[in-house]
């Protein structure tokens, strides 16, 4: 990875400043054009198969309704990990925690034909798959465009809800309560391919529900919270490529989880279940061939001697047949 991975606005940015916006501001920074166009492309490149994997060992990603998600990042895109362990990322990260961090979740997520995402906050607590609670731990949630952002599906947020959303402890905010009392203050984040938004992860917020078939929307998702005695186990499981990592000091093996207990599964929840019919049809569509080449050779090989195949394998390899 030798290509920039960010521009000007984002390298010439004040940690400290963005820091101070976040914890006792209006909570939030925006970004246009944070990631250089080679490393959205980088990033878009990862996901862009539309293969799904089946008895597979690699890695890929999964669907859930209308939306695809990778939360294996770290493990796949050299991009991905040095967006999240960047010096401008932990810069920002050192001025906002008094105490040790770590990333929570990391995710590249797809959006298309529809989705309705109720108002929330992203300081949750979890029990296995299911929402137990909310934690008051400090945190900190980046969100990248890797697509295009206009009128359809932007993501919107409350600013300065981070001081008092605490009082509610349910999941979500409905919205009948947010038309009433925060209407007016609700911004909306339209941006190209590139925008980084930075939230305290105490901020109400959501993605704009849509319904407009054709429509996809690419973004980076990853999240960082304080490190507590009280909450051990809190954040997802992260699959890591060594290759990506060249520093590992103290500060960074911790950032990454090493040595620390993460017992949420992956995001989202997902089985054939989660998939949509046309989808469905599709997988059967492929796995058939498949499946009946797999039953051939079953059968061949319950009848040919063992050592026959081992012989035939041999002479494949020397390319005699």
């Amino acid at each position: 990875m030798v290509q920039p991975l960010f521009n000007d606005v984002f390298n010439d940015s004040q940690v400290d400043s963005i820091a101070r916006e976040l914890k006792s501001g209006k909570g939030y920074c925006i970004f246009e054009n944070a990631l250089s166009a080679e490393t959205v492309s980088a990033m878009e490149s990862i996901v862009s198969s539309d293969d799904l994997l089946i008895n597979n060992n690699n890695l890929g990603y999964v669907r859930a309704y209308w939306s695809k998600y990778l939360s294996h990042t770290l493990a796949l895109s050299e991009e991905c990990y040095g967006i999240v362990t960047s010096a401008k990322v932990l810069g920002i990260c050192r001025q906002f925690f008094k105490n040790p961090y770590k990333i929570s979740n990391q995710r590249i997520y797809e959006t298309h034909t529809k989705a309705h995402l109720p108002w929330h906050t992203d300081n949750n607590l979890q029990s296995g798959n299911a929402y137990s609670g909310k934690h008051s731990l400090p945190g900190i949630m980046f969100l990248f465009y890797l697509s295009d952002v206009t009128d359809t599906n932007p993501f919107q947020l409350i600013p300065c809800s981070q001081d008092w959303s605490g009082q509610n402890m349910e999941r979500f905010f409905t919205e009948s309560y947010v038309a009433e009392h925060h209407q007016e203050e609700i911004v909306t984040v339209a941006g190209p391919k590139g925008t980084l938004i930075i939230c305290n992860s105490h901020i109400i917020h959501r993605a704009k529900p849509f319904n407009r078939p054709g429509f996809r929307r690419l973004s980076f998702l990853f999240q960082v919270d304080e490190i507590s005695e009280m909450h051990q186990g809190h954040g997802e499981k992260i699959l890591l490529n060594p290759a990506y990592v060249h520093e590992t000091n103290g500060e960074i093996l911790t950032y990454l989880g090493f040595g620390l207990r993460a017992d949420y599964p992956a995001f989202p929840e997902t089985s054939v279940a989660t998939m949509l019919p046309g989808e469905m049809l599709a997988l059967q569509t492929r796995i058939l061939p498949k499946a009946i080449k797999g039953l051939a050779i079953a059968l061949a090989k319950s009848v040919i001697p063992g050592s026959l195949i081992n012989s035939i394998r041999k002479r494949i390899h020397k390319g005699s047949i």
